[in-house]
């Protein structure tokens, strides 16, 4: 019933994502795979709406990713089955300070703006319902009592 919209999201690309994964170590670090063999690294910290950096790893699909425990190395697996490790940065890969802090806060920002929303949305939806029944009974209420008129007219 609820329109759910994501908190975050990719820009449009001709090439479909094909996985995804956070950062065990950086709460606002994620990375996406695609069709075209690349890899996006999002830091919500440094940009919202486009990629930190986005890398050319191969010349075919990358089909999966995953991020060492210790957060500094990046496995990236292609469809026919070559990996590719990759070495992130210190940036990337060590927690800035306040950043969890930081994401939770806006991961909370997010949940309540959604509530505000999910409310606006069913508060509409009576509205709107309300209004629909009244129309459907005001032709009943609009038929015309021909003495009603008489007396109207005196």
């Amino acid at each position: 019933e609820w329109p759910l919209r994501p908190g975050m999201w990719t820009k449009f690309h001709k090439s479909y994502l094909t996985d995804g994964c956070w950062s065990p170590v950086r709460p606002a670090v994620f990375f996406t795979s695609r069709m075209d063999g690349c890899l996006d690294v999002w830091d919500y910290m440094f940009k919202q709406n486009d990629p930190t950096l986005s890398l050319q790893v191969c010349d075919e699909a990358l089909n999966c990713l995953k991020v060492q425990d210790s957060g500094s190395l990046l496995a990236c697996g292609s469809h026919s089955g070559n990996v590719t490790l990759l070495e992130l940065s210190e940036s990337l890969s060590q927690q800035q300070r306040n950043e969890k802090a930081s994401v939770t806060q806006m991961f909370e920002r997010e949940t309540k703006r959604e509530k505000i929303l999910e409310s606006r949305y069913r508060e509409l939806k009576l509205k709107e319902r309300a209004r629909s029944q009244q129309e459907e009974r005001a032709p009943e209420d609009d038929e015309e009592n021909p003495e009603e008129l008489f007396q109207e007219a005196e």
